[in-house]
């Protein structure tokens, strides 16, 4: 059985929800496994914690997945085809069907829009039956777009192929936004007498929104004026007032034909590399082919035959219901959430979970030990997943820890149940800010993708908490059995008998939990030894492991009893300084350094030790590590200073 993995930046629009729709249509009853990533964008700084999604990549990558589906079109809508082509090079020589996005690699296949052909239509139209001859184009090129690039060099083509004459100085952009696009024209134009084209045709739905308000704050009646048309077919294009021409996309059909394509080459079959979707057109108010007083639900295709328009009043109070329960489902799912403290405890609570959302199978992957993911920082896969929690209701299968353990790397499908039955599936990462747990991923019983992804959302949230819990008990338990001086041992620095990195952020993390939990002050200091090498260099590495055991003694006597003092790495020290303000700092720095005077002296040292600091306070993060990253920014400031006060003293 094949297994297609399907990366998908967003569950949550229309777009992303068309073609999913395609997707599911066509591999429901095949014998495939399709895994759905929600995976957002690497290292996004959209929301504080969006980079996190991007560890579906990687699960993704397993080696038993023979092909991937990507929705590119969204992608290159946020990164450059540089970024977006090094995505497809990480997922190696595979097959990839590419949607909406052409590449030149010899693995990739692509399924995109017929601009062309539509474009044409829609000028054609816009001359014949209505009797423009000066169109004016809303792009959004300045995105950098391909899809952008596609729609504006078919109107070019358009235009000529229509044998009318095309003007660069009619083109405006307005890179996709409304409120741009709005903007824009009225800059352009102040008054409804410069305006200078007949009709105007915009690369979205959005777009064209903008234009037909400021054209309106303008005195400009559309259509009766000013023809407008879009692109996407979007739900604006329906409600909008007057009702929107404009090209839909079949996004659903562009999903299918990706599946159908992916199906055909994981079969054998030759296929073509790039596989056309026809667009069609649908004119409503906005270029004048239906009445703006014809409140009916109609638009008109390119041959002129009225067709059904959205959904019908029945649909809608369908939709309401549908809504409405979902809303009580959410809200009972949190509250069963609510009753799950530790792993066993949620663990009680998954069946009815599983029955709750509609997920017929539920897996549940953990790491051994939380991982730390910076968002500056590419997610590194472990080599170990256990399978923590299964649910499967079809086979009334329900464990806990069965004690499978597997390579995330060789295999997606930790157990060979689940291998051996086709399904359609979507994978969520487990993840609380900054840590992430591993990652569960759920079989769907229907096309309900955007509730889908809530339900999870909200599920691994409950997981973290639920991990986090059990560990402290378990850590609770443990230190009360082991011996006192093996726990303290494995957190002690070897040469300076200080906190060791493992024991200073423990429990410098739990010093600044608490002073931001009871708004205390505090300053996290980060120091670096200067001139350790040539220490080392000069006067060897004995000497230099000397200096580092006194600096050491430097920095502990010069703070508190109460402060938090550990070495990181070879000659760089943390401490978090409880109550303490930044006002302090410079007393801090010069107390280290006179004490550094006197250390060096009682030693005999042939030098004096010295380090700078760099220090933040607890405004910044409420994570450690981050805090140090930022108290490092400022120790280079302060390295700075020192270099060029030496080069002032040696100008002299």
């Amino acid at each position: 059985m094949k297994n297609i993995a399907v990366l998908i930046p967003s569950f949550t629009i229309e777009y992303s929800i068309g073609i999913l729709d395609g997707i599911y249509d066509y591999f429901i009853d095949k014998d495939v496994n399709v895994i759905i990533a929600h995976t957002k964008f690497s290292h996004s700084k959209v929301s504080p914690f969006d980079y996190q999604y991007w560890s579906s990549v990687d699960y993704v990558k397993a080696k038993d997945i023979d092909g991937y589906i990507i929705v590119s079109g969204l992608y290159v809508s946020s990164i450059s085809m540089k970024e977006f082509d090094s995505i497809i090079e990480s997922l190696g020589p595979r097959p990839v069907v590419s949607i909406g996005v052409n590449s030149d690699r010899k693995n990739v296949y692509t399924v995109q829009a017929d601009c062309d052909e539509i474009y044409f239509d829609i000028v054609k139209h816009l001359k014949e039956k209505h009797g423009c001859k000066k169109i004016a184009f809303f792009s959004a090129n300045s995105s950098d777009s391909a899809e952008a690039l596609a729609r504006y060099n078919a109107f070019v083509k358009a235009m000529k192929d229509n044998k009318l004459p095309f003007d660069p100085g009619l083109v405006m952009d307005g890179n996709f936004t409304d409120f741009t696009a709005e903007e824009q024209l009225l800059a352009k134009y102040k008054n409804k007498a410069d305006i200078d084209f007949d009709s105007i045709v915009c690369a979205n739905d959005s777009m064209a929104a903008g234009c037909v308000r400021a054209l309106q704050s303008l005195g400009v009646s559309v259509p009766d004026e000013i023809k407008v048309v879009g692109f996407d077919d979007a739900v604006v294009s329906r409600i909008l007032n007057p009702k929107l021409s404009t090209i839909n996309q079949n996004i659903s059909m562009q999903g299918f034909r990706a599946a159908e394509l992916m199906n055909e080459i994981l079969t054998g079959k030759k296929c073509d590399k790039d596989v056309y979707v026809p667009l069609e057109a649908r004119f409503r108010q906005s270029c004048g082919c239906i009445s703006c007083a014809d409140n009916s639900h109609v638009y008109m295709d390119t041959n002129g035959k009225a067709e059904e328009d959205g959904y019908s009043t029945v649909q809608a109070a369908g939709q309401f219901f549908a809504d409405m329960n979902e809303k009580n489902n959410l809200m009972t799912l949190m509250d069963t959430l609510s009753c799950s403290n530790t792993l066993k405890q949620f663990f009680y609570n998954l069946r009815y979970l599983a029955e709750q959302c509609d997920m017929p199978e539920v897996y549940i992957n953990l790491f051994k030990d939380v991982i730390y993911n910076d968002p500056e920082d590419d997610f590194e896969m472990p080599e170990q997943l256990e399978l923590a929690m299964l649910c499967d209701l079809e086979n009334n299968v329900h464990t806990f820890k069965p004690g499978v353990i597997f390579n995330p790397k060789e295999c997606f499908f930790a157990s060979r149940s689940v291998k051996s039955k086709p399904g359609i599936y979507i994978v969520h990462p487990i993840f609380a800010c900054e840590n992430s747990y591993g990652c569960m991923f759920c079989k769907i019983k229907n096309k309900n993708f955007a509730d889908y992804i809530v339900h999870l959302k909200i599920i691994v949230n409950s997981i973290a908490q639920s991990f986090d819990y059990t560990n402290q008990i378990t850590q609770a338990e443990n230190l009360k059995n082991a011996n006192t001086d093996l726990h303290k041992q494995s957190r002690t620095d070897e040469l300076t008998k200080i906190l060791n990195r493992r024991g200073f952020i423990e429990q410098g993390q739990a010093a600044l939990d608490l002073m931001q939990e009871i708004d205390k002050a505090g300053v996290i200091f980060f120091a670096d030894m200067d001139g350790l090498k040539i220490i080392n260099d000069t006067y060897g590495h004995e000497m230099g492991d000397k200096a580092i055991r006194l600096q050491a003694e430097v920095l502990k006597s010069a703070f508190r009893s109460t402060d938090i003092v550990g070495r990181l790495s070879g000659d760089e020290f943390g401490v978090v300084a409880v109550g303490m303000n930044l006002s302090q700092v410079n007393q801090i720095r010069l107390k280290v350094q006179l004490l550094a005077e006197k250390i060096s002296k009682n030693n005999d040292l042939p030098f004096i030790l010295s380090c700078s600091i760099g220090a933040v306070d607890l405004q910044k993060s409420s994570v450690l590590k981050r805090l140090l990253s930022e108290a490092d920014k400022e120790l280079y400031e302060e390295k700075r200073k020192k270099r060029n006060a030496r080069l002032s003293l040696n100008t002299k």
